[in-house]
């Protein structure tokens, strides 16, 4: 069950973590190469399993929509403000905060 950290295709770059509850994580990061960082998630899976989605025995990110973004970012920030006792938990929100500042920033592009 890899955490949201240990999954690093070389397809993204640019990587900010936003979110890892054990189970689900979520990341803000640049594929390849875009211009623009964009929002992806992922089920960690469990001991016997590395997760969806996953290339073989790799784990990989799902990219969401760009019309996605903003409700799932908000929800992310709702889940760790309200629920989430992480020891990343300031590193998260600040992560959260700047994905949506830019995502605004595509829309007005």
């Amino acid at each position: 069950m890899p955490s949201v950290s240990e999954v690093r295709p070389k397809i993204w770059e640019d990587v900010l973590d936003l979110f890892d509850n054990g189970d689900f994580s979520a990341i803000w990061g640049r594929r390849e190469s875009n211009n623009f960082r964009e929002l992806a998630i992922r089920w960690n899976g469990d001991k016997n399993y590395v997760g969806y989605p996953n290339q073989g025995r790799n784990p990989t990110w799902f990219s969401q929509p760009e019309f996605l973004e903003e409700s799932i970012l908000l929800s992310l920030l709702k889940q760790i403000v309200q629920n989430d006792v992480n020891q990343r938990r300031e590193e998260f929100i600040d992560n959260i905060l700047q994905a949506m500042k830019e995502s605004k920033q595509k829309i007005k592009n």
